[in-house]
């Protein structure tokens, strides 16, 4: 699978260390130097404007989803190269699964999370087959990572998919992660619960 598309999902603030910071320029400028052309949220605000603004200083390419009443506000980076105007947020997140080839979560709040778990539950459901990374900065993400792993061993999620959520603190590792990634060609939930649901 060829990866031209990276939906980047992170803050609207930019965080209380400076390495979360720093770490969406590195996403940023990692994208435009691979020619990955950038999908986020948008907004010209905290870590969506950092990593925005280093991949189109760096001659990249940066496509925003938006809702509707965020850009009326004038919330929208006017600096990046495509904007597409969402009037839900069921909308949107469709839009951020359909178009992009993969995923990456920074730092972020309860937005960020929203559009982890999204991905996270389309891929087990079989909406999606797209690779999907956890940039754990600072450590930022071990209690989700110890809740993913709490559920694995308490047998409510399968080894399978936690395995599909690619972990590293390393911008640089992570998306190499992401551009090898094997994908299952049909192994969804459904598929791993091993019950034959068209049985009379």
């Amino acid at each position: 699978m060829t990866i031209k598309k990276i939906s980047v999902f992170c803050g609207a603030h930019l965080g209380k260390s400076p390495a979360y910071n720093d770490a969406a320029k590195e996403i940023g400028k990692l994208l435009a130097n691979k020619k990955i052309e950038l999908v986020f949220g948008g907004g010209n605000v905290g870590l969506m404007k950092t990593v925005s603004d280093t991949v189109i200083q760096n001659g990249g390419r940066a496509t925003g989803i938006v809702l509707n009443s965020l850009h009326e506000f004038e919330l929208t980076n006017p600096r990046i190269t495509k904007t597409i105007i969402t009037h839900s947020l069921f909308e949107r997140k469709e839009k951020f699964l359909n178009i992009s080839d993969a995923f990456i979560v920074l730092p972020g709040g309860v937005g960020s999370m929203d559009e982890l778990l999204e991905v996270m539950v389309s891929n087990q459901l079989g909406g999606i087959n797209k690779p999907l990374g956890l940039l754990n900065t600072n450590g930022y993400y071990d209690s989700f990572i110890n809740w993913l792993q709490r559920s694995v061993d308490d047998q409510f999620v399968s080894i399978e998919n936690q395995n599909q959520v690619l972990v590293s603190d390393s911008p640089k590792t992570l998306l190499e992660m992401i551009l090898i990634a094997e994908m299952p060609s049909e192994d969804t939930w459904i598929n791993r619960l091993n019950v034959d649901f068209h049985k009379d």
